[in-house]
This record gives structure tokens, sequence and C-alpha cells, in this order.
């Protein structure tokens, strides 16, 4: 056994936790998670946090980089009073996080991972921020997805609104005529891909809104298509 399967497989027993009970909360099936627990298959790396917030627990002890409380609080005292509260907010915002995830779970209400904002309009800024946030989402979630944005404008309108969440696959490299998230130089937006020759057309659904050119003068990152 990996030192995941040995660690999901002792962490359910502890919970006296069926494979199916936790396909349910992790969107797979029981014959996934048996896999998982036999070391005959292993998750993705960003499963890992999803399954960890289920049981309370540090996502590193799966993967055997866990540091015992002992040992990070002997660290935190050779640290200086500045570092010490950097660690200390940091804490802070950690259980935080946490305790959503554990409210989240006490009142069964669907909520999604929110990684940041992407535009429909004339572009934002930080992509990738250092934290996402988990909010309330009524709607239908899409059965397989890497990361999830909340729309800012209205140039996808009438498909996508201002305001909605969208749910994207990553791609690392663009689809002609796909509705995608497309990084253009610091700018992130939702635009359809056009591929023409050397450069790249970002098109709005919108007509009230200029299509954008990028070429390789410009920095592009292609992070992923729209599945929902």
């Amino acid at each position: 056994m990996s030192v995941f399967s040995d660690k999901l497989d002792q962490l359910m027993q502890q919970r006296d936790m069926s494979n199916e009970e936790l396909g349910e909360l992790v969107n797979v099936n029981r014959t996934t998670i048996a896999r998982w627990r036999s070391g005959s298959r292993s998750p993705k790396m960003e499963k890992l946090p999803e399954i960890a917030s289920i049981f309370n627990v540090d996502p590193r002890i799966f993967v055997g980089e866990y540091e015992s409380p002992k040992s990070i609080n002997n660290i935190y005292n050779q640290l200086n009073p500045n570092r010490q509260v950097k660690v200390y907010n940091y804490a802070q915002h950690e259980l935080s996080e946490q305790n959503k995830v554990i409210n989240i779970n006490e009142r069964q209400e669907d909520y999604v991972y929110l990684q940041s904002k992407v535009s429909a309009g004339t572009g934002i800024l930080d992509l990738d921020p250092t934290y996402g946030e988990y909010v309330p989402y009524e709607g239908e979630v899409p059965n397989h997805y890497d990361l999830s944005f909340l729309i800012s404008g209205n140039s996808m309108v009438p498909t996508f609104e201002d305001g909605e969440i969208i749910f994207v696959e990553k791609y690392p490299n663009p689809i002609n005529g796909a509705i995608m998230v497309v990084q253009i130089d610091e700018q992130a937006y939702i635009k359809k891909v056009y591929l023409e020759k050397d450069k790249l057309r970002l098109v709005s659904l919108n007509q009230d809104y200029d299509d954008i050119l990028a070429d390789g003068n410009n920095n592009i990152r292609i992070v992923g298509k729209v599945v929902f």
C-alpha cells in the first residue's frame, strides 16, 4: 500500500465510512475509492485538499510530508517575533478556511471552491490569488472540472451573465471555436477563441465589444476550456 492508500484506509475505518459514502462526498464512484484504498490507483494532487477536508486533516499526511504539531511548535519558537506574527496570521487564516469547510459539510448544502474572477469585459488581474473561497452554489455542477471562476462583466451575455460561476477544465492549448479562459499579458478573460495564422482572436458573444487580438508580442496563457 502507498502512503496515501494506507492513510485513507485508516481514516475511513476510524469513521466507519464506506467506499460508497466517501465516493458521494468527493464525486467519484465506489470502485475508484476501493482502488484508492488498495493502492492500485491514486487521485490527482488537486483532489487531496478535498479529501482531507472531509476528515479534517492536513492534506500533507497523504504524501508523507506532515510534521507533528510538536515539531511545528519547535520551529515557531525559534522564529523572531516578526516572523512569528506572520506564521500566526497564516495559521488563523487556515483555521478559518477549515471551519468553513466543516460548516459546509455539516449543513449538507452545495458549495464550490471559487478560484478567482475572470472578465467578460475589459480584463482583470490576479487570476491565481493566494487564497480562493468556498461560496454557496445552487446550480448544476459538472461531473468533471478543475477550476471555477466568477464572471465579471457582460461581454458574454446571453450565455454567461455578470456574477455567474463558470467551471473550467484545464487545457494548455487554444481550441478553435471553444469558449476558454485566457490570460493575455496581465489580463484574464472568458472569450470565444479563434486561431488566425500567428494571431489569437478573442471574441465576445455580446456584439457591443470589440475583438481582442494577441500575437507573439503578448504573453499568452491558456488556462482552460469552459465546460459549464
